[in-house]
């Protein structure tokens, strides 16, 4: 079957005449009934387990793939090292099995290929004399069952050391005996046997006495007989007695061998044939048979008078052996109770110790608790004295504001008053009042923006963050510009005076100032900017080409006012999310200008994404030029044509272009673009990009002249007409009475605007209460805004 394994666990010594020896298979349920059978016949007996394990052919797993010089070593060390464990886990069972009866047990088990060689391999190794197996496999077992029926019971039952007795059992009963001898001889009984323990004095026990008698001590052989059938009158059978066998041989097991009756006698008498047949001879011959049957006797007497001192000389050897061993057991435990107790003594003390520190520890906390208990009782009259100062600080803090708002209408009734008697000196024109922003308190200005609730904030750049807020009941979009810098209020004032004076219909109209915050407010444009919308945030539709060559050329529109003016302002900061579109998709600069409210070197906007708008001779110099604001608008002409990000753009587009593959950088959504206009604004914007500022178009005689005439075509195709006559007037162009765009707009005290009739009505009809919130009018006094209308006539421009 298979080479030997060295693999048997230890070199134990065992006692093998006392020891009772199991051979178990790898299914523990169909071996427990042999196991059972060994324990319930053999009690007081040592058992051992012997196993054969079939180690598993780690080649045979592979179905041939794999070479054994192939197959990795570290992976059949770890399938060798499960069986292992399981074969370990299965003699685990068995041991807990006899631990269970109360049973002394051990293990010992083999590694071969073959299991009946393997059993034979264990009882030639270590000289088995007592072993138990099974006869046959359960499902076999009948009470007819006589012989055995399993190979390996067959194998190991004809090839077995004749010195080694067997038992073979099935499903808990003995089936077939193997009767082990020493002198080479060895005999089968195939006969049921009856357990060890039965009263029936069988021939096996018989022939195993005998077996141990000749092994033992022969030198009473000549007094064995065979027990067998004698029909000679000479032979003596009232001189035959029993003979126990636990004297004659203490080692066999207890319940293996009992005590054996009319199998044993003692031949007295011995032939003496002589020549002779005559009377005498016979008496003598009787006369000296006597003499010699006596002296058998004597010497069996003596001998057996000898064994049993041996046995008790045995016997008390091992008591002492017993005793040494248990005082020594008794000593070693002694040692482990006084190191037991020795721990437990550190312990104790190691407690006491902590118990001592926390003590110590918890007065320590006590004395801080009293301090700051005191501490907190300073602290609730420090609170209780800053509070009564708070509250007069906020009384009078009332009551300046109070004052100041008292001030400031008495200041704007003076303006009024003045400009009134100007234009009544200077005679001029009356119908058109200039343009004139309103002026609002911090205040105000905090609590149209909740205390700068950061979810109100709705942008955030290197000029400043931006909030939506409510201011007078309007929606504005309150700028609040940086702190740093040297700026005088003065220089500050003078600077926005001049921003305001800038009007166009592309440009977001501010509608006021805080000088005190140093913040703009302008109109709220509620569709956001165009970088939202080419995002498509919040799930927008993406604009159509048509609109998005409107916003081109507004946007060309606004620059070209911007440069013309005198002195010349450029925008500085133009990009998509500078560009607003109101509720009919009008796009509106805003910040045009700023970067004269702050210093300059102060920038903090240093992102990539925000620096690829930027002209390269403005981030290296810091001054802003018409050829700045041309090579941003280039940027954001190829982002109206692709949608695409602004970083890398520029080089795409340009490959497109010298593959002859500028449609696959089209912006799809947009619809389907006319090719010849869209490689023609493509074009003008590589140049707008081009990095000497001398190289860059104009705007006035080249970019307006390609855009002016694309502009005019959208506008007069249907769609863009439907479209512009859908277009509504902004909410707050409507006086809240009316209902109609107002021509004349006028503040009244509730902060509402209204058309300047119609609230001169409300008043002269005796109403002293808003006719929006129905709260009483502080006062009947009417400002003037200037401001939206001059937004109103420029939305009706452009209509």
């Amino acid at each position: 079957m298979g080479s030997l394994v060295e693999e048997i666990e230890g070199d134990r010594e065992y006692d093998f005449e006392d020891v009772i020896f199991v051979a178990v298979g790898k299914n523990v349920e169909k071996s427990k009934t042999t196991l059972d059978w060994a324990v319930d016949n053999f009690p007081g007996k040592k058992i051992c387990v012997l196993h054969v394990h079939r180690p598993t052919n780690v080649l045979a797993l592979t179905d041939g793939k794999l070479a054994r010089g192939k197959l990795k070593q570290h992976a059949v060390e770890a399938f060798q090292k499960l069986e292992r464990q399981r074969l370990q886990e299965r003699l685990d069972e068995y041991l807990l099995i006899l631990d269970h009866s109360g049973v002394q047990a051990d293990a010992l088990w083999i590694e071969m290929d073959s299991v009946e060689k393997g059993i034979l391999e264990i009882i030639a190794r270590h000289n088995i004399r007592w072993l138990v197996m099974g006869a046959a496999a359960d499902k076999y077992y009948s009470k007819k069952l006589v012989e055995l029926k399993s190979k390996k019971a067959t194998f190991v039952c004809q090839n077995a050391a004749v010195s080694c007795h067997i038992w073979f059992a099935c499903k808990g009963r003995l089936i077939y005996t193997r009767v082990g001898r020493q002198d080479g001889s060895s005999r089968e009984i195939a006969t049921p046997s009856p357990p060890m323990d039965s009263p029936l004095i069988t021939e096996q026990a018989v022939m195993l006495s005998e077996s141990v008698l000749r092994e033992r001590s022969p030198g009473i052989t000549l007094l064995l007989s065979r027990a067998e059938p004698q029909e000679d009158a000479n032979v003596v059978r009232g001189n035959l007695r029993p003979i126990s066998l636990r004297s004659v041989h203490p080692n066999l097991p207890s319940n293996g061998v009992v005590d054996t009756y009319g199998s044993i006698m003692l031949q007295m008498d011995e032939e003496e044939h002589q020549g002779q047949a005559s009377n005498e001879t016979d008496q003598q011959l009787e006369v000296s048979t006597i003499d010699d049957h006596n002296l058998k006797q004597e010497v069996f007497a003596e001998t057996m008078k000898r064994w049993k001192e041996e046995n008790d000389a045995i016997e008390a050897a091992c008591k002492a052996k017993a005793l040494e061993s248990l005082c020594v057991k008794e000593m070693s435990r002694r040692k482990e109770m006084e190191e037991l107790l020795e721990r437990e003594k550190q312990e104790v003390q190691k407690m006491k110790d902590q118990h001592d520190e926390f003590i110590k520890d918890l007065q320590m906390v006590k004395d801080q608790k009293t301090i700051l208990e005191s501490q907190i009782v300073e602290s609730q009259c420090v609170v209780e004295g800053l509070e009564e100062k708070m509250f007069s600080a906020v009384e009078l803090l009332i009551s300046f504001k109070k004052k100041r708002d008292d001030l400031r209408i008495e200041h704007e009734n003076a303006i009024r008053v003045l400009k009134n008697l100007r234009k009544l000196v200077n005679g001029g024109d009356s119908s058109f009042p200039g343009s004139q922003i309103l002026e609002f308190s911090f205040i105000e200005i905090n609590n149209a923006t909740r205390d700068f609730d950061p979810s109100w904030k709705i942008g955030e750049g290197k000029y400043g963050s931006v909030y939506k807020g409510l201011l007078r009941h309007m929606n504005v979009a309150i700028k609040m510009l940086p702190s740093y810098g040297s700026q005088s209020l003065l220089e500050f004032e003078n600077e926005v005076e001049i921003l305001s004076r800038i009007r166009h219909p592309n440009l977001v109209t501010i509608i006021g100032t805080c000088p005190e915050s140093r913040s703009l407010v302008f109109e709220y444009l509620r569709n956001g900017s165009l970088e939202e919308r080419l995002a498509c945030k919040n799930k927008s539709p993406p604009l159509p080409w048509q609109t998005r060559i409107r916003i081109a050329s507004e946007i060309c529109s606004a620059l070209i006012f911007l440069h013309s003016n005198k002195p010349c302002i450029p925008h500085g900061n133009l990009k998509p999310s500078k560009v607003l579109l109101d509720s009919n998709f009008v796009s509106k600069l805003i910040d045009s200008g700023i970067y004269r409210l702050i210093p300059q070197g102060k920038s903090t906007d240093t992102s990539a994404l925000s620096s690829v708008y930027m002209d390269p001779v403005y981030l290296e110099n810091g001054e802003v030029t018409r050829e700045s604001d041309v090579y941003s608008f280039g940027m954001i002409l190829l982002r109206l044509l692709t949608g695409r990000s602004a970083l890398g753009i520029l080089n795409d587009v340009k490959c497109s272009i010298e593959t002859e593959n500028f449609n696959m950088v089209l912006d799809r959504t947009a619809g389907n673009w006319p090719l010849e206009e869209a490689q023609l604004l493509a074009h003008l914007a590589i140049r707008c990009c081009d990095t000497q500022p001398l190289d860059r178009p104009d705007f006035v005689s080249e970019i307006w002249s390609v855009l002016g005439p694309m502009r005019d075509s959208c506008v007069n195709s249907a769609s863009c007409l439907e479209a512009k006559e859908l277009r509504c007037a902004p909410s707050h162009f409507v006086c809240p009475i009316f209902q109609e765009v107002m021509k004349d707009p006028i503040i009244a005290a509730d902060g509402f605007t209204y058309e300047a009739d119609a609230i001169r009505g409300w008043l002269d009809s005796g109403h002293d209460r808003s006719p929006m919130t129905n709260l009483k009018l502080e006062h009947c006094n009417l400002v003037p805004n200037y401001a939206l209308l001059q937004a109103i006539q420029e939305w009706q421009q452009q209509y």
